[in-house]
């Protein structure tokens, strides 16, 4: 478990060689300073926020107070509306039962204008009349002396009934009370109008206060919030360094007084081992995840289980040298007895095929007809080994041997290891168990078979949980 954090060390709560649980407290830092930054903040964060909380309170009285106006307002905008309605209800009764006098009023008034237009033209015709006369013509003036006349009295006529309608009005408007509900309707919607404007004016205020009371309170909900203080909280949950997996501590770099640097402490799963491999560029599509592996190691006696349990996806090497892929194989064994750290062989199975024997691959001579044989030692002649030739089947091979089956081949043969036997007479290079002689080497018993050589790995905890 590493940390950034630049506190010393306070307490140390194992030590190498320990057996942690997840979330076993391994060591804590000095956060005296911390927490005084911690303190001074809220603090501060406090003080904003008892301002805040004055500022939305005050606000909140406003809108309250601004809600109760439009209520009145409202009310008396209501009520002067109903007082309107009965003044026009008054009004319009009165104005319907005068409406006829009126009718005839205008009617008289109307007949009044075209009595006066026609006695303004009879009296420019009469006029005309005379300066023709005047000038020496002879007109009869007559006719035009009894048009005026006419006209005169019918202007004088019209003008009479017009007097007598509006007189008529004026009687059916002071019995219908006419002049005041008039008067009383053009008050009331005045009064209306003005109750109104100061009900649309309340309305305004009230949403105005409202959007300030939201933003006072959005303020006082965000005063006692701070970034800052959320960094420093959580520095703080920091300062506690706890197992991140259960395993055995393999290094402590954590010292009381002085700060962490890099990781404060290892803890490896060594119940759960992990062995890094390479595999060879041309192996790599004959194996895949899952495969069983053969682990052998200098640190424990035989042979124990694995599981291929990833592959890179992407090669490492190459140029002038074949690439190889990083793989890991898990340890089946959590009791195997292997070690952190240590190296160990794995051979990864391909496959496993029964009742057959394996030989190296230079023991086998293919045949013109295409058959394979072996050479099989069959005795000493003049002190000199003497083998025969025993006809096989071939089935997988790998880099190094390859699968064999026939009937007279049985566990325990001395095989040549060359099929050549001038390279036969030459120091082999083979397993020590399987060695005989120079060129012999003894037929396998029925084993697993395309094993792919994976080389030597470096023993790993399954699950590192505090590493440097």
């Amino acid at each position: 478990m590493t940390t950034d954090l630049k506190y010393t060390v306070k307490t140390v709560n194992v030590q190498v060689g320990d057996s942690v649980e997840a979330g076993d407290v391994i060591c804590t830092l000095d956060t005296t300073d911390l927490e005084e930054s911690i303190q001074k903040l809220q603090e501060s964060l406090a003080d904003a926020k008892a301002t805040a909380q004055k500022q939305y309170e005050k606000a909140q009285a406003s809108l309250t107070e601004a809600e109760e106006n439009v209520k009145t307002t409202y009310d008396e905008k209501e009520e002067k509306r109903a007082a309107r309605d009965s003044a026009k209800s008054a009004y319009d009764a009165a104005a319907a039962a005068v409406s006829g006098y009126q009718s005839a009023v205008d009617a008289a008034n109307k007949t009044v204008l075209t009595a006066l237009d026609a006695q303004t033209k009879a009296q420019k015709d009469y006029d005309d009349a005379l300066a023709q006369q005047a000038g020496g013509a002879e007109v009869d003036l007559a006719p035009y002396e009894e048009a005026l006349k006419a006209a005169q009295t019918a202007y004088t006529e019209a003008q009479e009934a017009l007097k007598s309608a509006e007189t008529d009005l004026q009687t059916a408007q002071s019995a219908s009370n006419y002049a005041s509900l008039s008067s009383a309707y053009t008050q009331a919607q005045s009064a209306y109008e003005q109750a109104k404007t100061a009900y649309e004016t309340a309305v305004k205020t009230s949403e105005s206060a409202e959007e300030t009371r939201d933003t006072a309170l959005e303020n006082y909900n965000k005063a006692g919030e701070s970034d800052e203080l959320e960094e420093l909280q959580s520095q703080l949950e920091k300062c506690t360094l706890k197992a991140e997996t259960s395993g055995k501590v393999t290094a402590v770099n954590a010292t009381v007084g002085s700060a962490i640097e890099g990781a404060a402490a290892t803890i490896q799963d060594t119940e759960h081992l992990k062995i890094a491999i390479s595999i060879a560029e041309y192996d790599i599509d004959s194996v895949s995840e899952g495969m069983h592996a053969v682990i052998t190691s200098d640190v424990i006696d035989g042979e124990i289980g694995g599981t291929l349990t990833q592959i890179s996806p992407t090669a490492s090497g190459g140029g002038s040298s074949s690439s190889t892929f990083a793989a890991e194989v898990t340890v089946d064994d959590e009791n195997s007895g292997l070690l952190i750290g240590t190296n160990a062989k794995v051979q990864i199975i391909q496959s496993t095929t029964e009742d057959v024997f394996t030989v190296p691959l230079d023991a086998i001579e293919e045949k013109e007809d295409g058959t394979s044989v072996i050479y099989v030692r069959t005795g000493e002649e003049n002190g000199e080994p003497v083998f025969e030739e025993v006809q096989v089947v071939v089935g997988a091979t790998n880099d190094y041997y390859a699968e064999i089956s026939g009937v007279e081949l049985e566990e325990g043969m001395v095989v040549r290891a060359s099929a050549s036997l001038e390279e036969a007479t030459e120091e082999v290079s083979m397993p020590s168990d399987m060695m005989m002689s120079s060129g012999e080497v003894v037929i396998a018993a029925p084993a697993d078979g395309g094993a792919a050589p994976a080389g030597g790995g470096n023993m790993g905890g399954g699950r590192p949980g505090m590493g440097g």
